[in-house]
């Protein structure tokens, strides 16, 4: 009996003298790393009611996990791969003349790159091809795209992926991609946070994709062929922009009792409206602010995440800043959804991986269902944890009708309790 409790101590002193020197070095490394990420990023524009430090040691593992577990990913995955491929093509744009124009101004502030195929030289020649023939119909139709000078390029804007970092530069390779592949590419420089906020960042993606319907026959392409395309922070900026103004058009935006104000072109600048994008490409992307914010508050970092601040940090504001809130809205309120559609883009090709680190699934399956039964002619679903009719499942007119009285009394009150119900259990 004496050598089992003798036992029992020396196994709990052992233990002690190994979880000791343990804690004495992890929970100050823990604090250390979050306060310096919180006094990093998480100043700017924050609530009254937010320590400049978190002292839960609930939400600081959060925080130091999840940076960890960032720096993990950067070393292990696709991060030094990508740092490796932007070097090359920095040093092959150098050694060989890439086809690109730069820093050309498309507004009072900033600037965009235009990448074009090498067989753009020549001005536009007065061969005309039919402005809804696309890229690859060429193709089918046997008309020589690589060696003819008189074809006008489908256009890809794209927008880069970070609401507070990058710029234009770091979306070479990408560029220099879709180049390759015929594309004139346009990459602009938009207003970072916290320079400026949702309003300001909406607004150049208006003012680029004017500038490029007006502009872009310059370098043969077709400005009856422009797809915007955008990643993560990008792919919401887009789907917002062009959303927001279709619904605007209609007069079928709901009310904004908010001080989060997304600029409607027809009343900014005189214009009737932007020109119709032919198509979205958008991954990553979150297309419901309401069901991020949740998922932040789930990892501890909607204190230090750069969305809430960009878009008020207010759950109406949120909602406002909601591309499928926006389009549901619009669909149980406009007197033609018909016409709602033809202001619309014709394809949208959404894209999302099934790891949920950073921007869980939930962010494309459950907002983008409406906008799938309603919008979408041509979708293809990249999430392989999602069974497929759950994305671009066509309704019929009974069920699209069932689903409308559903939706429009319990979308705004389910948000509201979402967001109340975060907020309350905040740490």
């Amino acid at each position: 009996m004496q050598t089992k409790t003798l036992k029992k101590i020396l196994i709990l002193l052992l233990a002690w003298w190994i979880i000791l020197p343990l804690l004495t070095i992890v929970v100050p490394s823990a604090y250390i790393i979050c306060w310096a990420f919180y006094l990093l990023c998480a100043q700017t524009d924050a609530p009254p009611s937010q320590l400049k430090v978190p002292l839960s040691p609930k939400r600081v593992f959060k925080v130091s996990s999840y940076l960890l577990h960032c720096l993990y990913e950067n070393l292990t995955g696709p991060f030094i791969p990508s740092i490796l491929q932007y070097g090359w093509h920095k040093l092959s744009s150098q050694r060989k003349k890439i086809s690109v124009k730069k820093n050309i101004r498309y507004s009072p502030k900033n600037r965009l790159d235009i990448y074009f195929p090498d067989r753009v030289h020549s001005p536009r020649s007065s061969q005309v091809f039919p402005d809804n023939m696309s890229y690859y119909e060429l193709y089918s139709n046997n008309i020589n795209v690589t060696g003819s000078s008189h074809v006008e390029s489908p256009v890809i804007i794209f927008i880069s992926s970070s609401w507070n970092s990058g710029n234009k530069t770091t979306c070479m390779p990408v560029a220099n991609n879709l180049q390759n592949q015929g594309y004139i590419v346009v990459v602009p420089d938009i207003t970072l946070y916290p320079k400026g906020k949702i309003t300001e960042m909406v607004a150049d993606v208006q003012q680029c994709i004017q500038w490029t319907y007006n502009h872009i026959r310059q370098f043969r392409g077709n400005p009856s062929q422009i797809y915007l395309m955008g990643h993560s922070a990008g792919a919401l900026l887009s789907a917002l922009t062009v959303i927001h103004d279709a619904c605007a058009t209609l007069h079928a935006l709901p009310i904004n009792t908010t001080d989060v104000k997304i600029p409607v072109c027809g009343h900014t600048n005189g214009m009737a409206g932007l020109p119709r994008i032919q198509g979205l490409i958008l991954f990553s992307g979150v297309y419901d602010t309401t069901y991020h914010y949740a998922y932040l508050h789930q990892r501890g970092l909607e204190q230090v995440h750069a969305m809430p601040r960009v878009m008020g940090n207010t759950s109406e504001s949120l909602l406002q800043c909601s591309p499928s809130y926006l389009l549901n809205y619009a669909f149980n309120n406009s007197q033609n959804r018909d016409q709602l559609r033809a202001l619309l883009p014709r394809k949208v090709f959404l894209i999302h991986g099934n790891l949920k680190h950073i921007s869980p699934c939930i962010d494309l399956i459950v907002p983008t269902k409406r906008l799938c039964e309603f919008l979408l002619e041509d979708i293809r679903e990249c999430c392989q944890t999602v069974r497929p009719n759950m994305m671009g499942e066509n309704l019929n007119e009974g069920q699209i009708e069932e689903n409308d009285n559903y939706n429009r009394n319990r979308n705004r009150g389910r948000t509201r309790r979402r967001m109340a119900l975060t907020r309350a259990n905040q740490i």
